[in-house]
C-alpha cells in the first residue's frame, strides 16, 4: 500500500504485514483510522480503516466476513 505524506510529499509502503497488524489493533481499539508516521518529516498521517480493508491480505477480509 503507497502512502504520500500530506506535509512533505514523501512516498512510502505499508508491509501487508503492518496492514494486517494495524487492522487487529484497530478491532481491538474499536478506532476509525491508523496513524502511521513518514520516515521522512515523521509527521503522522491517518489512514482510515477502510483503506486499511481495501488493501489487507484476502484471507484477513474474508476471515472478517460472517458466515451465512
Amino acid at each position: 500500500m503507497q502512502i504520500r505524506c500530506y506535509r512533505c510529499g514523501w512516498s512510502f509502503a505499508l508491509k501487508r504485514d503492518e496492514i494486517v497488524f494495524a487492522l487487529e489493533g484497530l478491532e481491538e481499539s474499536d478506532a476509525a483510522h491508523y496513524d502511521v508516521r513518514c520516515p521522512s518529516c515523521r509527521q503522522t498521517n491517518k489512514i482510515s480503516r477502510d483503506q486499511l480493508k481495501k488493501f489487507a491480505p484476502r484471507e484477513e477480509v474474508e476471515k472478517e466476513k460472517p458466515e451465512e
